[in-house]
This record gives structure tokens, C-alpha cells and sequence, in this order.
């Protein structure tokens, strides 16, 4: 019998680590993107997009596994302000966007102009698009920058950048004001040509954030993470990699 418990204590003492992990909280963390092509890819394409190989490799270096949402822009930022355990990548810091979320670090910069459909002379100020009529892609950043400059609504049309792609060539926006990196692949895809680009009218940092319920210590082991990557030059290989 004496060796009948001794068996057992030594089992109970080789389980213990792997009882401790069951107990342990998830260690999921959700990465949340609009669907932008290229950078953000939605799971059934061959490549999962450049912010979403960037923001996958932050979270596995901070000690996490990610998992991946691809939600228009008003969703995933509903989501992540009311989760514990999400992220949300290449966002803009505005004004409006300020107070909801935790900033915890910029990846990178991206450059806005607007474009017009192809053939067209190119639209180079906002002083030429306020002549018309501007698409944008709804919940985009570029939202708030155009209410800074003094746009009215009713000059202002939002939909995905496929609606926005197909309402360009038909005449039915003047211009739309966006990346290049998200705009001319949507265009090319859904015309058949390229659309026409104008100046760059501002740039803006992209972050990534979370909702103010997120763990502090959490968003650390992020920031860190992603330091590094810059450092060893993870951001910029994945950059070329996709042409960026």
C-alpha cells in the first residue's frame, strides 16, 4: 500500500503543471482589421496581409496566440472597446477615436491623397474635391480630418472601398480620398484599370489599441514585442515582402 500512494503522489506531482494550465485564463488574444486588400486579408485568401502577419507576430512574441476578425471599421471598434482580450491594427488616432481606446504603439505611417477614376485629370487639393462630391470608406479615419478641414456631410459619400471603387468610375463620387495601398488594388479589382492619383493632402501614424478594459500589463508585453520587431527588422522584411 505504502507504494500504492507514493504512485499516486508522484502522478499528482507530473500532472500539477498541466492542471495549472487548464486553470489558467485564456491566453487568446483577437486581432480586429477592417477588410483592406493586402493589408488586412480576409482568412480564405492565400496571404493574410501585411498588418495582419505584423500584428500576429506581436502577439506570439508577447506570449499570446492570436486569432483573427475581420470586421468593418465601426464593428471591430465596438468590439474592441468592449473586450478584455482584443486588439485592433492600423488605426488612426483621431480626436473622436481619443478617450475610447489605449494606445499602444505605432507600427507605421500612411500617406492620404485623392484619387479619381481613370482618365480623369488628377484632384490634387481639397480645394478641387470640395468642388464635388468625396467618397470614403465608412468609419475611415479620414472622416475626422475632413470635418477638421471644414467639410460638410452633404458633400461627404461612405461605403466599403468595393462600393467606393465601382461609384468612382461611375461618376457618381468626384473623387475619393484614401491610400494608395487600399484604394488601387479595390479600383483595379473591381474596373479593370487604375485609378488616377493625386498629391499626398496629409499622412497620419497607424497604432495598434485596445479598449480601456485590456491589461495594462498586457499592452506592455505588446508595445516590447513590437520594439524588438523593429529592431530586428521583422517589420520591415514583411513590409517588402508585400511590396510596401
Amino acid at each position: 500500500m505504502p507504494g500504492f500512494f507514493c504512485t499516486l503522489l508522484v502522478l499528482g506531482l507530473l500532472l500539477m503543471p498541466d492542471l495549472a494550465r487548464a486553470a489558467e485564463p485564456s491566453q487568446v488574444i483577437m486581432l480586429e482589421c477592417d477588410y483592406l486588400p493586402s493589408i488586412c486579408n480576409q482568412p480564405d485568401q492565400p496571404s493574410p496581409g501585411v498588418m495582419i502577419e505584423i500584428g500576429n507576430e506581436v502577439i506570439r512574441r508577447a506570449g499570446f496566440t492570436p486569432q483573427t476578425r475581420i470586421r468593418p471599421w465601426n464593428r471591430a471598434m465596438r468590439e474592441v472597446i468592449a473586450s478584455r482580450n482584443a486588439i485592433i491594427i492600423y488605426f488612426a488616432r483621431t480626436p473622436e477615436r481619443e478617450p475610447l481606446f489605449h494606445w499602444i504603439a505605432i507600427i507605421n505611417r500612411t500617406d492620404f491623397r485623392f484619387f479619381t477614376r481613370d482618365g480623369a485629370a488628377p484632384c490634387n487639393t481639397l480645394q478641387q474635391a470640395a468642388a464635388g462630391r468625396i467618397g470614403v470608406r465608412s468609419g475611415s479615419s479620414v472622416l475626422s480630418w475632413l470635418a477638421q478641414q471644414g467639410m460638410r456631410t452633404q458633400q461627404i459619400e461612405q461605403g466599403q472601398l468595393a462600393d467606393m471603387a465601382k461609384m468612382l468610375k461611375a461618376g457618381r463620387v468626384d473623387s475619393f480620398l484614401g491610400s494608395a495601398a487600399t484604394f488601387k488594388p479595390s479600383y483595379q479589382q473591381e474596373t479593370g484599370a487604375m485609378p488616377v492619383e493625386g498629391k499626398v493632402v496629409y499622412s497620419s501614424e497607424n497604432w495598434i489599441a485596445s479598449g480601456p478594459l485590456f491589461p495594462p500589463e498586457t499592452a506592455a508585453k505588446l508595445a516590447n514585442a513590437l520594439s524588438r520587431m523593429k529592431e530586428d527588422g521583422f517589420i520591415e522584411q514583411v513590409m517588402r515582402k508585400y511590396g510596401k
